[in-house]
């Protein structure tokens, strides 16, 4: 008998339940949740969804990659998979904020936001028990929101007296207040932050009822810093998903997403290989994961549309800064164990965005400071620090523009020096510019359409898109997993 021929074609790979495309938070959060239900899963790491390793970005200063912050951590996730037994920790909790206005005054929001009230008694003591019962009420109505805001339905209480408060501007929610309007300069600052829209315009005050409804460390608006950066948070969701016996496969080579009959069926790569699956959860961007790996022509018509509205012109864009020697500025010194905050007044925030839709540069702009180098010794040399400093609104223009790039360096440098009195940049770093969010409302509208509404049975979405007003959530993640798994279990596979 001669020798059977063996196979030399592309293998097909089959007996998975879910393929997860992208090792994200999000995506890795998707896959934990998945794989500890009891499902098969594979997680594919590309090049571009992978945390960057700590680097040096100037002689003997240190970055680590991601938002040093966390603010909206998703505790639900974080029970789940056990992350604090997975290595998940913070170098600080219930952090202080010190906020600097733009006269050059100062104060301190303490780690809770239940004891605020005592703290702005030494700031201004006749507004002190109107800003903590304005401070309580509004922290009712956040955790009233929280699970709206984390990708849950819309509560009633949207549709009736509360309705009128949720379409507030900034201004028209706060002006007024406050004896001392800097009080007021401080919540504008807190919630335009991360924002594409004025602080004049409807639904913006809904920013900052987000701010408080997240959690931090056990906390409601509270502010943590995380051991790591996101690097510290991703290697945590890791080693959960090893646990969980999630398979990690490293690679570029992702062609396209097959579908079969308005179903997703696997992924197909570069070489012919195929991985049969009938879940598929993507937390690469959006273009990405509709139109490059799928193609429009099998899309709805409808939902092409959400794809190809454009981006907002606006952005933040996040600064790595060595510190070349201490901290003059006593103020700051004191505890570099803290969160920093530049509140400008209204004029200049409104010229800030003026600025940004017109491409230059501002003269001053929202800025949010943190020295990583306070938690992480080794991330500067001995008497020196190193600082990250995040401003908006700044114009999404990209980075790769060396002129634009030194002008918003420039910027950088003018905010530290407000936030900071006499401190010497010895090194300044930009990294790319993060587009800001529409007002909630309409990024809520559009994260409700791209998670479900692609018209592909099995193809599920958690990218950046999916994020509400900035920061690390892992929200995201836990709803495309909750989606993958009542798909599943229905049998909508068969």
């Amino acid at each position: 008998m001669s020798e059977a021929r063996k196979y030399k074609g592309p293998k097909i790979e089959g007996g998975i339940d879910a393929v997860i495309l992208g090792a994200t938070s999000e995506g890795l959060a998707a896959a934990a949740l998945l794989a500890r239900a009891g499902f098969h899963v594979v997680l594919i790491e590309t090049p571009a969804s992978r945390p960057r390793e700590r680097r040096e970005f100037a002689p003997g200063f240190f970055a680590e990659s991601g938002d040093p912050l966390a603010a909206t951590l998703d505790h639900t996730v974080v029970e789940a998979l056990d992350l604090y037994r997975h290595g998940l920790a913070f170098s600080a909790r219930r952090l202080e904020t010190l906020v600097r206005f733009s006269d050059g005054a100062m104060v301190t929001m303490p780690g809770d936001p239940a004891l605020a009230g005592e703290a702005v008694a030494a700031f201004s003591e006749v507004d002190a028990g109107a800003f903590a019962a304005f401070l309580e009420a509004e922290r009712r109505t956040a955790r009233s929101l929280a699970d709206w805001f984390a990708g849950g339905e819309r509560p009633a209480l949207l549709d009736g007296a509360a309705a009128e408060a949720a379409t507030a501007s900034v201004d028209g929610a706060v002006a007024g207040r406050f004896v001392d309007h800097r009080l007021e300069d401080y919540l504008r600052a807190e919630a335009a932050f991360a924002i594409g829209a004025r602080p004049a315009e409807p639904f913006t005050y809904l920013s900052f009822i987000r701010r408080l409804a997240g959690e931090a460390a056990g906390l409601q608006g509270g502010v943590a810093a995380i051991e790591g950066g996101g690097r510290g948070l991703n290697n945590a969701l890791r080693r959960a998903c090893q646990a969980a016996s999630v398979t990690i496969r490293q690679t570029d080579r992702v062609k396209d997403v097959i579908v079969e009959w308005d179903r997703v069926t696997g992924v197909e790569f570069d070489d012919g290989a195929q991985i049969r699956a009938p879940i598929i959860i993507s937390s690469l961007p959006a273009h990405e994961t509709f139109l490059d790996l799928v193609g429009r022509a099998r899309l709805d018509i409808e939902f092409t549309r959400t794809l190809d509205i454009k981006e907002l012109p606006i952005a933040s864009v996040r600064f790595n800064l060595a510190i070349n020697g201490p901290i003059p500025d006593p103020h700051i010194a004191a505890r570099l164990d803290r969160r920093f905050l530049f509140a400008p007044s209204p004029l200049e925030i409104e010229r800030a965005f003026r600025a940004a839709a017109e491409g230059t540069a501002p003269e001053a702009a929202i800025g949010e400071l943190v020295f990583p180098s306070a938690f992480d010794r080794a991330l500067a040399p001995e008497g020196c620090a190193s600082a990250t400093l995040t401003l908006h609104p700044l114009a999404g223009k990209p980075l790769s523009d060396d002129q634009w790039r030194k002008e918003v360096s420039g910027a950088a440098r003018t905010i530290f020096a407000r936030l900071v009195d006499g401190a010497q940049i010895a090194a300044i770093e930009a990294e790319e510019a993060l587009v800001a969010a529409p007002p909630l409302p309409a990024a809520m509208e559009r994260r409700a359409r791209l998670a479900g509404a692609s018209g592909l049975e099995g193809y599920f979405f958690c990218g950046p898109e999916t994020l509400i007003g900035g920061g690390v959530s892992l929200s995201a993640g836990r709803r495309a997993a909750d989606r993958a798994r009542d798909y599943f279990r229905k049998g909508g596979f068969s």
